[in-house]
């Protein structure tokens, strides 16, 4: 089995994040309708409440990442900032260092 390169991975998932945006910034036909209409679902309203949380929680998410990086790039240490979001030092470095960029 062929594996997608990381590069081809990263670029996939930047246009499909752009797509899911684009979607859901449009108003859902849903929208203005009334629970109570026969026309109302439920299900898609379901669909779209999970898609919009998830879409949400991916951006506080990538924010978190940068703020953290930014701190410990300006000489927080891991444990400082660990205390902040409520985990050990450790657990913050490990979920968080692999995404530093290397210093030159």
């Amino acid at each position: 089995m062929k594996t997608t390169p990381p590069e081809v991975q990263a670029k996939l998932m930047e246009i499909g994040n752009a797509a899911a945006d684009a979607v859901e910034s449009q108003e859902s036909p849903a929208e203005g309708i009334p629970e109570d209409s026969p026309n109302f679902s439920p299900e898609l309203e379901l669909s779209r409440l999970i898609n919009r949380r998830k879409a949400e929680l991916e951006y506080i998410d990538a924010r978190i990442a940068q703020m953290v990086l930014l701190m410990h790039e300006r000489g927080q240490s891991w444990e400082t900032i660990g205390r902040k979001l409520g985990i050990t030092g450790e657990a913050t470095r490990l979920r968080y260092a692999k995404m530093e960029r290397p210093r030159q």
